[in-house]
């Protein structure tokens, strides 16, 4: 009995809330303007004292208040606040990605003044007005892999500039950094037995009458002149229940990173086309169809497998 109590108590929103505070503690300190002018009021302090100069004392009193509200506004524009991430995070080696987080503000207060660091990626002087606040940070690895994604640092000197107050954000995403895409050159592709053929290339099939919504760049404009009215022309569709199968085992000749590159172009341009794929690699079976989930369990092998 008293240990399910216990057990309660420790699930309890309010216990809960205290570990999230311990995750993400709200670190408050006086900046050099604040030390400077704690320097001056500690002087003017013992002066007015010694002088018994009241007007001193007052001026001291009143910087003192100053601080301890500076404090005070200062925790509270970075109190709760927390950040929303994905699980996962799925970007390119090599290029400069954004990752897309959400700041959630709990309470109806502005938090103003607001600075966010993140590896690269510096934001000042943000304004949390909303209760949800979208924010874009930019990373960038240069080896394939799955990495922990950094902290988020937010900080402000608001209200006053004397006080600096930091809060460290762990968020438990994991960034998956996938192969750098290569395309192949054509003999690359003729050995995998592919055709990457869009609709520039493909057969014309016809002329039919221009419907609303359709493209400008179809448009047969010798026929519409001739016929005073709009025609477009018609391509023959690619076929999208492809079947090929890609063994990547049948290219060991192929250097291993640039294989894992060339996949990776291939996997993005039939998941972006809605083509099916099959990919195997020694035990391994992936099946690319129309859904993320298959495209990123794809990537995310690619991002971490061994040579």
């Amino acid at each position: 009995m008293i240990a399910k109590t216990i057990q309660g108590i420790a699930k309890s929103p309010f216990i809960q809330s205290l570990k999230e505070k311990n995750r993400s503690k709200i670190i408050i300190f006086p900046n050099w303007n604040g030390v400077g002018l704690g320097f001056f009021v500690f002087f003017c302090f013992l002066i007015s004292v010694f002088y018994e100069n009241n007007f001193g004392l007052l001026l001291s009193i009143i910087i003192f208040f100053i601080f301890f509200i500076s404090i005070f506004v200062s925790n509270q524009n970075l109190n709760h606040l927390t950040i929303n991430a994905l699980d996962n995070y799925y970007i390119e080696a090599n290029k400069n990605e954004a990752i897309d987080i959400q700041i959630v503000n709990h309470v109806n207060e502005k938090k103003l003044n607001i600075d966010l660091d993140y590896k690269n990626s510096n934001l000042k002087e943000l304004n949390f007005t909303k209760k949800l606040n979208q924010l874009k940070l930019y990373d960038q690895y240069s080896d394939r892999g799955i990495f922990s994604i950094s902290r988020i640092i937010l900080k402000s000197i608001y209200p006053f500039g004397i006080i600096r107050t930091k809060r460290y954000f762990n968020p438990k995403s994991k960034i998956v950094v996938y192969p750098k895409k290569l395309q192949p050159n054509i003999d690359m592709l003729n050995e995998f037995n592919i055709n990457l053929k869009g609709h520039a290339n493909d057969e014309f099939e016809g002329i039919e009458d221009y419907k609303n919504g359709d493209s400008f760049s179809k448009i047969a404009w010798k026929k519409s002149i001739i016929k005073n009215k709009k025609y477009i022309k018609k391509f023959e569709e690619p076929k999208k229940e492809n079947k090929l199968i890609l063994n990547l085992d049948n290219y060991k000749e192929i250097n291993f990173e640039d294989l894992l590159s060339y996949v990776s172009f291939i996997v993005d341009y039939y998941y972006t086309n809605k083509i099916h794929l099959t990919i195997k690699h020694r035990d391994n079976t992936f099946y690319l169809n129309q859904s993320q989930n298959s495209y990123h369990q794809i990537l995310k092998y690619l991002a971490n497998v061994k040579n």
